[in-house]
């Protein structure tokens, strides 16, 4: 496995709290919470923070979807196309 394929296995595992108030989580490729991070971002609060927006500006997705929503943000906070399986 070369350097890139192992960068696009890693993922990194969040708690957070869903729409209902439950503890849930949202996985994220761990390359793209590093950037996040080494970008100033609390990850775990900017997550938090985006999931609520998405949960109050479309309240009709599922919980999957709304993750993805979420998923596509940080991709497009740290500047990077997600990957063309997402």
């Amino acid at each position: 496995m070369d350097s890139n394929e192992q960068r696009d296995n890693e993922k990194t595992d969040y708690t957070m709290k869903n729409e209902d108030g439950s503890p849930s989580s949202i996985r994220l490729d761990k390359f793209v919470s590093d950037i996040l991070h080494k970008n100033g971002h609390d990850v775990h609060k900017w997550l938090q923070e985006k999931y609520d927006r998405v949960c109050e500006e479309s309240p009709h997705l599922s919980r999957r979807a709304k993750g993805d929503k979420v998923r596509l943000q940080a991709y497009a906070e740290v500047g990077i196309s997600p990957p063309s399986d997402f």
